[in-house]
């Protein structure tokens, strides 16, 4: 039987177990640390000047439903939705242990641009093997940062997630 592997975010001062933990497809770059939060309540502006950051928006894979042998080679890459003036930033290297999310420039393992992570090829690894329920991997820490120069509007970004499954 195939696994059930959840992309879950985790939001707040501490981490506090699985009870605090969101399973979700979709997350929001946010003025407001809530994994729950209306992005139509908590939008992120366009500056007149500089650079406005969104709080960071902390995601791993978590498995719900043990595979039949493992879970591994986890990787993540950008797809398409970035408009000029916004940067999605986010670690490429392995990032554990969370930390409360800041809403100032993120220093949360390497940071780098996203879109630079395109394909297959050019993908984020992400630690873990996946075996019980329960387990998870290591995160992803994105967060959004919007130049004076971004047009107003509300985007979309999209990118994958894959894993082989034994």
């Amino acid at each position: 039987m195939s696994s059930v592997i959840s992309v879950v975010q985790n939001s707040g001062i501490t981490y506090a177990g699985a009870e605090q933990e969101i399973a979700k497809n979709i997350s929001y770059f946010l003025t407001v640390d809530n994994a729950i939060a209306s992005k139509n309540a908590y939008p992120l502006a366009v500056p007149v000047s500089g650079t406005n950051y969104s709080y960071e928006v902390w995601i791993r894979l978590r498995c719900d439903l043990a595979p039949n042998s493992s879970v591994e080679n986890i990787k993540a890459w950008y797809d398409s939705g970035i408009p000029a003036g916004y940067t999605i930033k986010v670690n490429s290297d392995i990032v554990s242990t969370y930390q409360q999310p800041v809403n100032t420039e993120s220093s949360r393992g390497t940071r780098i641009d996203f879109t630079t992570k395109n394909a297959e090829g050019t993908s984020i690894a992400l630690n873990g093997t996946l075996v019980n329920v329960g387990d998870y991997s290591s995160y992803l820490c994105f967060q959004l940062e919007v130049s004076d120069t971004a047009e107003t509007g509300r985007f979309s970004c999209d990118w994958i997630c894959q894993y082989d499954e034994f």
